[in-house]
């Protein structure tokens, strides 16, 4: 279990660095990560590369046993380059990202990627075999703030090429896209435009998919391009990149990207700008376990909140406790490695008001002495568990295509939500709830990658918003139920091919056999709710409303909404199949309405459950010498767990004797 820092040596003087490097090993840290926006530092001119004050830090940091991970420069480079040549510059929405801002690269410009080939190549030559250095991060949080997708000129050139890698023939592409619609018909391709801003009636969804995965395929190229330098001239090292909350929203495949890299890193931030309270506790643990299941392995949270956080506006303060629990929630949920954003607060700039472990000047805040007690605390146990894997029975599966899809047609105004105007993250949301059902139920339970993993490890499996349908995955979830697994199947399931056309059978499509259900009606009735039953037990639900017409299957939930014609009819289901069951659920449940439905599938799946209150979070963790049972109280005052009495955010960690 390793604790260190995000360190911006560059941002103080010579006579910060040996009393930064005590206080920090006084707290207990052992590693930071240096340099990731460096570039301007190392190349100030072009072909001019000077990494003397770098090497200077890693020889300070191994003099006093501190590890190094390096971040390779590449999320913003220097005003030089975009002078030169000005198509390594994003344009997004119409707006040029230009010089004085982040993440403004242009991922197709054939002169960005000689330029970081070059710097990527020069670091690693210079630092990359340096005794202090243990990893490597490639670039910073790829993807971010819009940055996933490019409306520039370079762009669309790079986008048609890979359109005629992919199709071979227009005719073919015509074809695919269902171009006959609107008679949008191409005979070259150097007619294709980009998907970009327009005034009223949109793109064709598959070309905005194919959009989509051109992005996607670019930025992993563009990964798997510096981890190759990186590997050839720093042997031996770990790599990672760390993603971004919320995790799910870029149009990046992130499980395919980090097949390129050793290890998943994320930035976890519960509180962030203006926000008036945190996340919510499932809401924070879904991400973790998002960022875990990538590679189904334990992750590290390369920036954990420290303070409190904003660019340009702040809100929530943490309250005291608070931040040593997040701490704690991300090792419990499967964290080995916890580096602190950041350890001071930097004074100038655009990160001013982003509080850090100290704040501007170096005096002991209670932050600083709250997480050193919180590591002192939970290092015991976290060395013994922190680096085996996270148990699980239950799984809720995420798939790329549909993410893609879901964001630029949601269906629905409840699955639509732009809290920033780059960002569309009602697919989160969504996801996030459908795991919070079983999270409030303290029950561990796995994030995951429909399209690699093993449903074979799993009692039971839930598949929500799986509207684009892959058939060797429907083939492998019909042999799990088979053989006796459970699957809860969410609403619009089987609705659309990997092309995006509309299949030609009633939603579930090739689920229905196996669910003993058709739906040949629903409704999008937004964030309105609507009243169901369960039995006599009232329910919500929102976004869509399906209604269910069993074939096989029994009724579990009718609509009981006096406001709508089809109050009565089913919006919930269970088909026996096989060994196995499928639970159908034909709309987006309220967060009580989800206990209901997973207290009755986990009775029915054998897997044992309790719940403590809205504030109580429990996890089982299995360890090299021991096991443990796990607690944790989100709430500022104190909570039951059984018969123990919680404080105030109070993480308890108690341990048994080894099954």
């Amino acid at each position: 279990m390793i604790f260190g820092a995000d360190y911006y040596p560059e941002q103080w003087t010579s006579k910060d660095w040996e009393e930064d490097i005590r206080i920090m090993k006084d707290m207990g840290l052992t590693r930071v990560r240096l340099a990731e926006f460096s570039w301007a530092l190392v190349e100030p001119k072009e072909g001019k590369f000077d990494f003397s004050f770098w090497k200077k830090m890693l020889d300070l940091f191994h003099k006093h046993k501190m590890d190094v991970i390096l971040g390779t420069p590449t999320a913003t480079f220097p005003p030089w380059l975009a002078k030169k040549y000005p198509d390594v510059l994003q344009v997004r929405d119409g707006v040029l990202r230009n010089i004085g801002t982040r993440r403004q690269a242009c991922f197709s410009s054939p002169n960005y990627r000689k330029a970081v080939t070059k710097v990527v190549t020069k670091m690693a030559q210079a630092l990359g075999n340096h005794p202090a250095v243990i990893g490597w991060q490639i670039d910073n949080e790829i993807g971010h703030e819009g940055s996933d997708i490019d409306h520039s000129e370079t762009s669309l050139k790079a986008f048609r090429l890979w359109l005629k890698t992919k199709y071979k023939t227009i005719r073919n592409l015509n074809d695919t896209w269902g171009n006959i619609f609107w008679g949008v018909i191409f005979n070259d391709w150097n007619e294709i435009p980009l998907p970009g801003p327009h005034v009223s009636a949109g793109f064709n969804p598959s070309m905005i998919q194919d959009f989509y995965r051109f992005h996607s395929d670019t930025i992993v190229d563009f990964v798997k391009l510096q981890s190759d330098i990186v590997r050839k001239f720093s042997p031996n090292r770990k790599l990672t990149t760390n993603l971004y909350p919320s995790p799910f929203l870029p149009v990046i495949d992130m499980s395919e990207l980090f097949t390129h890299l050793d290890y998943v890193s994320w930035d976890n931030y519960p509180t962030w700008g203006d926000q008036e309270e945190p996340f919510p506790h499932p809401f924070i643990s879904a991400m973790h376990q998002y960022n875990r299941g990538l590679k189904d392995l334990p992750f590290t949270v390369m920036e954990q909140i420290s303070g409190f956080q904003g660019h340009d506006t702040l809100g929530y303060l943490p309250a005291p406790g608070q931040v040593q629990l997040w701490m704690k929630q991300a090792i419990i949920q499967g964290a080995e490695q916890i580096i602190f954003f950041r350890y001071r607060t930097a004074r100038f700039g655009q990160e001013q008001l982003c509080y850090g472990i100290l704040d501007h000047d170096k005096s002991l805040t209670d932050r600083y002495l709250e997480l050193q007690k919180g590591i002192s605390e939970i290092l015991p146990e976290a060395k013994d568990f922190a680096s085996e894997h996270f148990p699980a029975e239950v799984a809720v599966l995420h798939d790329i295509e549909n993410a893609r899809n879901f964001k630029h047609q949601p269906i629905s105004a409840g699955l639509k939500h732009s809290p920033v105007p780059f960002a569309q993250v009602g697919y989160d949301i969504e996801m996030a709830t459908w795991f919070a059902g079983l999270n409030i139920l303290n029950v561990n339970t796995h994030f995951l990658p429909i399209s690699k993993t093993d449903f074979s490890k799993y009692k039971v499996l839930v598949l929500p918003l799986y509207a684009i349908v892959d058939d060797p995955i429907v083939k492998k979830l019909e042999q799990f139920v088979r053989e006796g697994g459970v699957l809860v199947l969410g609403y619009r399931a089987g609705w659309k091919d990997k092309n995006s056309w509309m299949l030609d059978s009633q939603v579930p499509g090739p689920f229905s056999e196996m669910a003993g259900v058709k739906v040949r009606k629903f409704e999008a009735v937004g964030n309105r709710n609507v009243k169901f039953r369960f039995r006599v037990l009232p329910g919500t639900c929102s976004k869509i409303c399906e209604i269910l017409e069993p074939t096989t299957a029994k009724v579990w939930a009718r609509y009981s909404d006096n406001k709508k014609f089809y109050k009565g009819k089913p919006v919930i289901t269970c088909n026996r199949f096989g060994k196995g069951s499928v639970v159908y659920v034909g709309a987006s449940l309220s967060p009580i309405s989800f206990m209901l439905l997973y207290r009755r599938t986990l009775k029915m799946a054998g897997i044992p459950f309790t719940f403590y209150g809205p504030t109580v979070e429990r996890s089982f963790r299995k360890g090299k010498s021991k096991d443990y049972e796990i607690f944790i109280n989100h709430s500022g005052k104190k909570a039951l767990a059984g018969f123990k009495l919680l404080k105030p955010y109070e993480v308890r960690i108690l341990s048994k004797t080894k099954k």
